[in-house]
């Protein structure tokens, strides 16, 4: 019994429970940025790809969000130093996640948006109550279960690598979660990330058509009915290399998306009308 009086001395020393409060938040920031990241790092590159507007605000957001909400789960289930508690905070904060992941790109982000750019928020026309609660339903279904696993195993694999003196061996954790919460993140992307972010990429690409095939007179009709580049014949004139794109408006299935593209230094915002990833046709936006 003598060495569990050592190891319970050991535990109740300031020092200690002060590192192990740390190394759960680091544990639970951890947590939180692998999500953000899965959730809206690949989207912002691929939107950044596709010259969308302001396309790493919402993986800034996100990320800020999600590490603070992770660091203060993962300080509140280290000082608890109960498994139940842990997995009560973090089914907590797997309701936060799943918020943010609905609301980051149906509100935050357009309201962040049209205060930078004023003229392009009075074009938007965002639906606030858009079938939210079924999404964030079906948001918290994909991430509940992998915030179920990652409070689990806190305490279990987080304890020993506080005492650990291998790096290998104090780093493992953060590993674990980042995998876990990685998972998560890419399978929530396809709510609603992927479904603005095909429609931008889909303009964008039948922009870039009309752009190397200007002047051209053997134009691949075939490549042209693919990218839908008729799309754009009524605003051709507007049409040159410099774009900003960003999702104006949708309907509630996501199936039909309206695509804001602004050209340049140009005044006037096009908006194209998106089905299904596929252009259909543009015009210069009103405001509704």
């Amino acid at each position: 019994m003598k060495p569990l009086h050592k190891l319970d001395n050991l535990n109740a020393r300031p020092e200690i429970v002060q590192l192990k409060r740390k190394f759960g938040m680091l544990y639970g920031m951890t947590a939180g940025i692998a999500f953000a990241v899965a959730s809206w790092g690949r989207d912002g590159f691929m939107l950044n790809a596709s010259n969308a507007y302001l396309p790493w605000v919402m993986l800034i957001t996100g990320l800020t969000f999600c590490a603070v909400i992770g660091g203060i789960t993962g300080w509140l289930t280290a000082r608890s130093e109960s498994s139940l508690l842990g997995v009560v905070f973090w089914l907590t904060s797997s309701l936060f996640f799943a918020w943010i992941m609905v609301t980051l790109p149906l509100q935050i982000n357009p309201f962040i948006v049209s205060k930078l750019d004023p003229q392009l928020g009075a074009l938007l026309n965002y639906e606030k109550g858009m079938e939210f609660v079924f999404r964030f339903g079906v948001s918290l279904a994909w991430v509940l279960p992998f915030t179920l696993i990652v409070g689990v195993t806190q305490l279990p694999i987080t304890e020993p690598a506080v005492f650990s003196t291998s790096i290998f061996g104090k780093i493992a954790p953060l590993f674990f979660c980042i995998m876990v919460m990685s998972i998560s993140g890419v399978i929530t992307d396809t709510l609603i990330n992927s479904h603005f972010r095909a429609s931008i990429a889909a303009v964008d690409n039948a922009i870039q058509f009309v752009l190397d095939n200007k002047n051209n007179e053997n134009v691949d009709k075939v490549l042209a009915r693919e990218v839908h580049a008729r799309a754009l014949n009524t605003v051709e004139e507007y049409v040159q290399e410099s774009r900003y794109l960003f999702v104006g408006s949708y309907d509630e299935l996501l199936g039909e998306i309206h695509v804001l593209v602004k050209f340049g230094d140009q005044d006037p915002w096009i908006d194209c009308n998106v089905l299904y990833s596929q252009p259909v046709s543009c015009k210069i936006a009103t405001r509704e």
